[in-house]
């Protein structure tokens, strides 16, 4: 738990520099909590929650990145490229493009948090864990399209945070 509690508030402190330089905003951070996941309090007292996720290209990769698998090892590469090698598995299936599985991924991700309700005042922050700091500007304008059937419970927004934790998207 411990470790969650750590990614949720850096994910957190990476959103709110970007997000009070871009709107004048002073917030900062109260609590870490559960749900939503961070508590965020401005200097005249008025409240933003965040709800963080982290997105991945593939299942796994996060677990990776973590230490807790061993999918993304020199020795699973090894393995995959003898597997293409022999013919039972193509080269591009541990590959990533933005506009292929990363941008799924994301999306998925996002249409699964709009199925739940977190209250007023609630952001949706999404971090991106990929391999690559993608512009998500260029695929930002399919997601909403693909998400427009769907209520956005996040009055205060639906972000990615890129993988530096230097940009800032706003989905919905």
């Amino acid at each position: 738990m411990e470790e969650k509690v750590s990614i949720e508030q850096a994910t957190a402190e990476g959103f709110l520099r970007i997000y009070n330089k871009e709107t004048g905003g002073t917030f900062t951070i109260v609590r870490v909590a559960d749900s939503p996941d961070v508590e965020c309090r401005d200097e005249q007292g008025n409240l933003l929650n965040l709800e963080i996720t982290l997105t991945e290209d593939r299942p796994g990769d996060i677990a990776a990145a973590l230490g807790r698998s061993d999918q993304r090892s020199p020795e699973a590469l090894r393995e995959h490229l003898q597997l293409v090698r022999e013919g039972k598995a193509h080269p591009l299936d541990r590959t990533s493009t933005l506009s292929g599985n990363v941008a799924a991924a994301m999306e998925a991700r996002i249409r699964a948090k709009l199925q739940k309700r977190y209250g007023a005042n609630t952001a949706l922050v999404i971090r991106d864990t990929t391999g690559v700091d993608w512009d998500w500007d260029f695929e930002i304008p399919d997601i909403q399209k693909n998400l427009a059937d769907i209520k956005n419970p996040f009055d205060k927004g639906v972000w990615i945070l890129n993988r530096s934790k230097d940009r800032l998207f706003q989905v919905l």
